[in-house]
């Protein structure tokens, strides 16, 4: 979009920081540029307890002091962004203030598209020849391993592949443990992969039935390549997955059996999926997003300077 960017925190030589994280470094960067009269946006890419429950081990014990955390976090800074309506709603009945912007999550749709070459050399190296499901995240339980490991083992006919980082027992979960030591031969985890690209052109479906997301940027990855999408019914989808248009959507294990199958099964319905998918993530291409955030950066740099804490 033109405008220059600077990727070292260290460097003053800047007019806006944009923060992407909420650990103690980034902290002290927000304060440091706070006090030399920069404008500082936060991207709420987590919103408290909702998103690290159920996550990593003790996590469920820590996210109410993690939440209060972030709350003081984001009233630091001038403004905040975060991915979509749902999470924006969130923030606001925890008290935060405006101005708080959804920015999506956007995508390179020039380069993360179907490959014939990669699917190729990806199924493989992982020995798939059946109708491939596929989802890809951190193995933990707010992902929906269980109801993905379970689909597998009803669904015998088909092969499923999770990519994803195993956090071991920094995210132990007993019976998410279990499931997976037994899982069935169709259910294949090879681990964090660097080429998503490979990954999703090896699949014919991306079933995510994730409890919970801000956006989920691996939807707009999986779409962007032209997987149809079987998803949880959640409210943070409601404004741009829409049930048996780019989507479909299901609440609980007996529905993603029954979607993936229609899927497998009907040639017409995961072809028309597949288009409708391709045109969703067109909608969150850099360029669009792009422009959006150069506008939102304008805005705020015009603006007197804001104290939001205290």
């Amino acid at each position: 979009m033109g405008v220059k960017v600077c990727t070292d925190p260290e460097n003053n030589d800047y007019d806006l920081l944009h923060i992407h994280s909420y650990g103690p470094r980034s902290f002290h960067y927000l304060k440091a540029a706070k006090k030399a009269g920069k404008k500082v946006v936060v991207h709420a890419h987590s919103v408290g307890s909702f998103d690290l429950k159920n996550s990593f081990l003790l996590a469920n014990l820590i996210a109410p002091f993690y939440e209060r955390y972030l709350r003081h976090y984001y009233r630091s800074s001038d403004a905040i962004f975060t991915p979509s309506v749902r999470a924006k709603e969130l923030l606001l009945a925890q008290g935060l203030p405006e101005p708080i912007e959804v920015v999506p999550n956007c995508i390179d749709t020039s380069k993360m598209v179907f490959s014939p070459e990669k699917r190729a050399q990806n199924r493989a190296r992982l020995s798939l020849t059946k109708f491939t499901v596929i989802a890809a995240g951190n193995v933990i339980p707010r992902k929906g391993v269980l109801d993905f490991i379970e689909a597998a083992q009803l669904l015998p006919q088909y092969d499923f592949v999770w990519y994803g980082q195993s956090w071991g027992v920094l995210a132990f979960h007993l019976k998410m443990e279990r499931k997976i030591k037994n899982k069935p031969d169709n259910l294949f985890m090879p681990g964090f992969v660097d080429d998503m690209q490979a990954a999703l052109s090896g699949g014919d479906l991306f079933f995510f039935p994730s409890h919970g997301e801000t956006q989920s940027l691996v939807l707009l990855e999986a779409s962007a390549c032209g997987l149809p999408l079987v998803v949880r019914d959640l409210p943070e989808y409601r404004t741009w997955l829409k049930n048996d248009i780019n989507c479909l959507k299901g609440r609980n294990i007996n529905d993603f059996v029954t979607l993936i199958k229609s899927i497998a099964n009907d040639t017409a319905l995961r072809e028309r999926l597949s288009r409708a998918a391709r045109m969703t993530a067109e909608e969150y291409s850099m360029d669009k997003i792009g422009r959006r955030l150069v506008r939102l950066y304008q805005k705020l740099l015009e603006e007197a300077p804001l104290t939001r804490c205290g």
